[in-house]
C-alpha cells in the first residue's frame, strides 16, 4: 500500500511539472554574412502555421565570462521578423537562441551556432 502511495505521488508530481519550450523550426539568417564584430540583423522566418506574437534573439559566446546580447525582434513584413540593435561584441563561436511566443502563450526555441571570424 505504501509503495502505491509513493508511486502515485511521484507520478502526480512529474505530471504537473511544466514543459519546456517546443522546438522551433524557423529559417534564421544573419546579415551581413559572414558575420563580423559590430551591428547585425538577425532575420527569422517562422513556420507559416505559427502565429508569433513576440520573438527574441539571445546571442551567447560558447565560453564563460561574456555578457549575452539580447535583442527583441519585430515583424518587418508578414511572417518576417528582424532584430533591432543586435551586436556581435567579439570574434569567436556564438550560439543564437531564438525564442518565439505564440498567441496562446506557448514558447518555441531554436539554437543556431555560428562563428564570427
Amino acid at each position: 500500500m505504501r509503495t502505491r502511495i509513493l508511486l502515485l505521488t511521484f507520478l502526480t508530481l512529474t505530471a504537473c511539472r511544466p514543459t519546456g519550450p517546443a522546438a522551433l523550426e524557423a529559417k534564421v539568417e544573419v546579415h551581413p554574412w559572414p558575420p563580423r564584430v559590430g551591428p547585425a540583423v538577425v532575420q527569422v522566418i517562422p513556420p507559416e502555421d505559427l502565429r508569433v506574437q513576440t520573438l527574441t534573439v539571445t546571442g551567447d559566446m560558447t565560453h564563460a565570462g561574456m555578457q549575452p546580447v539580447i535583442a527583441e525582434a519585430r515583424e518587418t513584413r508578414p511572417g518576417v521578423w528582424e532584430t533591432q540593435g543586435f551586436r556581435f561584441t567579439m570574434r569567436g563561436d556564438w550560439v543564437l537562441t531564438v525564442e518565439a511566443t505564440d498567441a496562446n502563450g506557448r514558447t518555441y526555441q531554436q539554437e543556431v551556432r555560428l562563428t564570427v571570424p
